[in-house]
């Protein structure tokens, strides 16, 4: 009975399981290969992207754009969280696929730097999102009243 003296009425576990009420979120990948097809699905979105750009006549006209390929868009299309990526690229049967998308956002930030417009955002997107490998190196060398002279090299790297 629940608070109000009312019967409730016994649900089996078969109709509580098909709403998803039971054991969490199903998984949003099933196998390595349905992941695969989604990241294929998404990088080839990336690819086949136009958008609607104003033309000298005041109106618009459509052009070819292939969108920015990053981890989180990749999320998002999937219907996913970073975390839950994360999560997959731990388990044995997706780690190499994980890793592999990895590198290929990693070497479209790449392309980006070497052809893209001055003051583009794509070094500090490798900074920030591939920090272990993308990082300013900073020499300082000082010299000593006794003319020793040492060279400090930021040494720092996170192997991540």
């Amino acid at each position: 009975m629940n608070d109000k003296g009312h019967k409730m009425a016994k649900i089996d576990s078969k109709v509580l399981a098909k709403y998803g009420f039971l054991g969490g979120r199903p998984k949003s990948f099933k196998s390595a290969k349905e992941m695969r097809a989604k990241m294929a699905e998404f990088l080839e979105a990336c690819e086949v992207r136009v958008r609607q750009v104003p033309d000298k006549n005041e109106g618009y006209k459509t052009v070819y754009a292939p969108a920015p390929v990053t981890l989180e868009d990749f999320c998002c299309f999937a219907g996913i969280t970073k975390t839950t990526f994360y999560d997959y690229a731990k388990k044995e049967e997706f780690k190499s696929l994980c890793d592999g998308f990895r590198q290929a956002v990693e070497a479209y930030w790449v392309r980006q730097c070497a052809e893209g417009n001055s003051g583009n955002k794509a070094d500090f997107i490798l900074k920030n999102a591939f920090s272990g490998e993308w990082k300013d190196n900073k020499d300082v060398t000082i010299n000593a009243v006794e003319g020793v002279t040492f060279t400090v090299v930021d040494a720092k790297r996170s192997d991540s």
